[in-house]
């Protein structure tokens, strides 16, 4: 029997107040659980689900390999899950939103619940990257949101790099100090409890482009390298490193390109190393059927005997090898769900 520490923790809450609270481990409530997925299965697979509620998570890599993309995927699956409660804000230190780009990815710019676009005002011109953080930070102190996506990080103009001209250098750690106390500070809200005492599940999603590494005679030279300094580094839960892979070509034309992804960090029970890769189509987005197809042919829900290839227990053969299935399961929406569940319900 363990031995009785009540009046001990008694005693410590007291002295501090009652400011803190000390409980048995298995009494935690967390966010975790909650997952906000992609609705690519072979990544969201690896994500035990999708992204962990409650948590800071990096998409990163070159430009044109699709980190808005995977967003705005994000975006509209928070809409299909949870309608008219959505509530979703974006903001970015670069452009504006591109919305033809976002519907691509699904994402219903007038439909139910809240999808909201932070900006700034002209009074927040002596300090531009400082308001917006504080803003994302409010914004996720209400507890109001499920989603919150901070584009072109390291693109953000600080109080110090304002007062200084294109050539005169300002102070080189700027950027890294004012995401380690923007990092601080969001710990720091996501242990706050809401009004019923349940756990903050604000997700927030950090969209970090690579830049230049220009130090290519060093024996530890990559080519790319992520701006922000070490904060960032360990206050993220999830980190999506995307890289380009072969172009897809159909009758001699290029019609898609591979995206190749890697689980560089994970937390809440996802595990880093984890990588694959799926099909974006240009002007389509990415195929979804296929990467469902791949997935399910790794988990032998779709499986092939010969130059035939069948699904599940049904006798059907299929020609044309996983081009056919994908035929197949485009034609038939309730076979598609079925080998949808059947691969979740393997894994």
């Amino acid at each position: 029997m363990a031995k009785d520490l009540s009046q001990l923790i008694k005693n410590v809450q007291k002295r501090l107040g009652n400011a803190a609270t000390i409980q048995p481990m298995a009494d935690v409530a967390t966010p975790f659980e909650t997952r906000l997925p992609t609705g690519i299965l072979s990544l969201d697979i690896a994500l035990k689900g999708g992204f962990p509620a409650g948590s800071m998570i990096q998409l990163f890599g070159p430009d044109g390999v699709g980190k808005d993309y995977l967003s705005n995927r994000v975006i509209a699956e928070v809409q299909r899950e949870y309608g008219k409660e959505a509530n979703v804000a974006w903001m970015s230190f670069g452009y504006k939103p591109d919305p033809e780009f976002m519907e691509l990815a699904g994402v219903d710019l007038n439909g139910a619940g809240n999808l909201l676009f932070v900006d700034l005002k002209e009074a927040a011109s002596e300090r531009p990257a400082e308001v917006l953080l504080d803003v994302m930070l409010d914004l996720v102190k209400s507890q109001e949101f499920q989603l919150l996506i901070i584009n072109e990080l390291g693109s953000g103009e600080t109080k110090d790099n304002v007062v200084k001209g294109l050539g005169e250098d300002a102070k080189i750690a700027t950027w890294a100090s004012l995401l380690s106390n923007f990092c601080r500070k969001f710990y720091s809200a996501m242990r706050a409890p809401g009004e019923d005492g349940s756990p903050n599940k604000t997700c927030v999603i950090m969209i970090n482009p690579v830049r230049a590494n220009m130090n290519a005679h060093s024996a530890k030279y990559v080519p790319y390298t992520q701006p922000g300094g070490y904060a960032l580094k360990h206050a993220k839960a999830v980190d999506i490193h995307l890289r380009p892979g072969a172009f897809v070509k159909q009758g001699g034309t290029k019609v898609g390109k591979e995206v190749k992804w890697k689980v560089s960090k994970g937390k809440h029970g996802i595990s880093e190393g984890a990588e694959g890769e799926y099909v974006f189509k240009f002007n389509e987005g990415v195929d979804m059927i296929a990467d469902l197809v791949n997935t399910a042919k790794a988990q032998k829900v779709v499986f092939n005997k010969g130059r035939f290839y069948y699904i599940l227990d049904y006798e059907d053969r299929i020609e044309g090898g996983l081009d056919g299935v994908i035929d197949m399961l485009t034609k038939s929406p309730k076979l598609l769900e079925e080998v949808r569940e059947a691969v979740l319900a393997r894994i």
